[in-house]
């Protein structure tokens, strides 16, 4: 073997390596924020059983009086679309877009429940109490949320940054690794 062709070999097989070590790098950092959306889901999961429980058990088509919808009926609409939010995010946990929405359906459902609060001396303030210590449950949840929203976060821009740093930027390109969104705290009502 001359020595040209045992230094291209040498050079082809550290790259090879270095290749292998990249995309398992890149697989396990994907499956760090896997993981880390799990944790943070398992808190947002309790938020769909909580809004089921303070609904009233049949909300019909009186729920809605003068045309504008009862609180009940916010709080049904607003919890449906976090739940297929949360779903979809499930699904794709590294999906910006999905994530993304999952982020909107929160600061609705937030949106709605606090509503509750300021509706106090409105009409319909007996619809708009929950039931039994639900706001407060609901607080509670959403103060246990900021510890594996923060994980998520941190993972997801461990990620971020080696799907962007050069040379594996290029490696993660072909292989079909694509920069993640991460969960930003709900603007306070």
């Amino acid at each position: 073997m001359t020595p040209i062709l045992l230094v291209l070999v040498l050079l082809a097989a550290i790259l090879l390596f270095w290749a292998v070590g990249a995309y398992n790098r890149l697989v396990r950092l994907r499956s760090e924020v896997g993981r880390a959306f799990s944790a943070l889901d398992a808190v947002l999961s309790v938020q769909p059983a909580l809004i089921q429980a303070s609904l009233p058990s049949v909300l019909t088509p009186d729920a809605v009086s003068d045309g504008s919808p009862t609180y009940w009926s916010r709080l049904g609409s607003a919890g449906d679309q976090y739940a297929r939010s949360l779903a979809n995010a499930r699904a794709q946990p590294l999906d910006p877009e999905a994530v993304s929405a999952l982020c909107a359906a929160q600061r609705v459902l937030d949106d709605v429940w606090r509503s509750a609060a300021r509706t106090a001396d409105d009409e319909d303030a007996h619809d708009a109490n929950l039931p039994g210590g639900m706001n407060a449950r609901f607080e509670r949840l959403a103060d246990q949320v900021a510890g594996p929203r923060e994980a998520f976060d941190a993972s997801v821009k461990i990620y971020n940054d080696a799907v962007r740093q050069f040379p594996a930027l290029l490696l993660a390109r072909v292989w079909g690794f694509k920069p993640a969104a991460g969960m930003h705290p709900p603007n306070p009502g």
